[in-house]
């Protein structure tokens, strides 16, 4: 009977049998490098395929206008909605979480308090409700005067502003009804 054989006995480490000079280095970072320290270098623009990490290398370097910056991830993040997908409603949202924690971070709170109302508004236009229940799931609001000096907003605004407003449509659609039966009782 032929012995069996793992895939452990056939691609065995074989590290033991080579000079030392030719081992991959496993003990630590001893030198510091990294790859991603090689392309925080280069990023000059927020990019779609990690806008999250761009944006806030970005906004690290003290030459870049915030605003500017912020435009190129809204921008992104436009477009990543139009998709309508989970990986994409995901992809905003990160790019949503690092620009408002970097807007309390440089005290551009009006900035981002401006574009999560205007993202609101363009939510409910496209009607993503799925997109805004997922902000609304992880407390995605605007920035209160709490967490930043410059911002005007209290508390109990930013929960407002997370509120849905299906509850207002509702009960107008409720009366609108009422209004219809009693319209065509009085046609009998």
């Amino acid at each position: 009977m032929k012995e069996q054989k793992t895939a452990q006995h056939i691609f065995k480490d074989s590290n033991e049998d080579e000079p030392s000079g030719k081992k991959a280095n496993m003990e630590g970072d001893e030198g510091g490098f990294r790859i991603a320290s090689l392309a925080e270098g280069n990023v000059t623009t927020v990019g779609s395929v990690n806008p999250a990490e761009n944006f806030r290398v970005l906004v690290k370097q003290k030459n870049v206008d915030f605003k500017e910056v912020s435009q190129q991830l809204i921008k992104h993040i436009h477009q990543f909605l139009e998709n309508r997908g989970p990986l994409y409603y995901m992809k905003s949202i990160d790019c949503i979480k690092v620009f408002r924690e970097e807007a309390i971070k440089l005290s551009e709170v009006q900035c981002f308090n401006d574009f999560l109302e205007s993202l609101k508004k363009k939510v409910e236009d496209r009607n993503l409700t799925d997109f805004w229940e997922i902000i609304i799931q992880d407390k995605i609001s605007l920035i209160t005067k709490d967490e930043a000096g410059g911002s005007s907003v209290t508390a109990e605004d930013a929960k407002k502003f997370l509120a849905p407003k299906q509850k207002l449509m509702e009960t107008s659609t409720v009366a609108d009804e009422g209004g219809d039966v009693d319209d065509l009782l009085d046609m009998i």
